[in-house]
């Protein structure tokens, strides 16, 4: 995969690579610390639109927040590819993906919801895509939105 691109990776999953949308409060959406790449919770907007809103298992469904966490990942690898210069061979490895799911105090499903993140993440990376993840819950979310997935990823110096 030397000379493979993120982008190229995304098309051929029939997907293409969003803009990335600017941070919404006093931070940076990504922050290099050594070889580690941070980047900070991804919304589900495409475009600057929140595509999803709610909470999940209530207003949406468990599909809806797969949808939604998935678009969260687009945004990450979106970072990811800016940080990279769009080549996958920098990327090491996705280290840790960690996910909210806007939800009622009684949904337990997290783990499917995060899997719409973690399964895109593992199809563009490939074995460089296993991670360490992190699935929980909370009563709100910034502007309603359904989910939100930061990362941690490993880059090549």
């Amino acid at each position: 995969m030397s000379t493979a691109t993120l982008s190229a990776r995304l098309r051929e999953l029939g997907m293409t690579l969003p803009s990335t949308n600017p941070p919404r409060g006093a931070y940076v959406p990504a922050m290099r610390a050594g070889d580690l790449l941070f980047i900070a919770g991804q919304a589900p907007r495409l475009d600057g639109v929140l595509k999803f809103s709610g909470r999940v298992g209530r207003d949406i469904s468990i599909e809806a927040g797969r949808e939604a966490a998935q678009i969260c990942a687009l945004n990450v690898l979106g970072h990811l590819a800016h940080a990279c210069d769009d080549q996958l061979d920098r990327v090491v490895a996705a280290v840790r993906l960690a996910g909210v799911v806007n939800c009622a105090e009684d949904f337990t499903a997290h783990s499917q919801v995060l899997d719409g993140a973690s399964e895109l993440i593992a199809a563009v990376l490939g074995d460089r895509g296993r991670h360490a993840r992190i699935a929980t819950g909370a009563s709100s979310l910034p502007s309603g939105m359904a989910v939100e997935v930061e990362a941690i990823f490993q880059l090549k110096s």
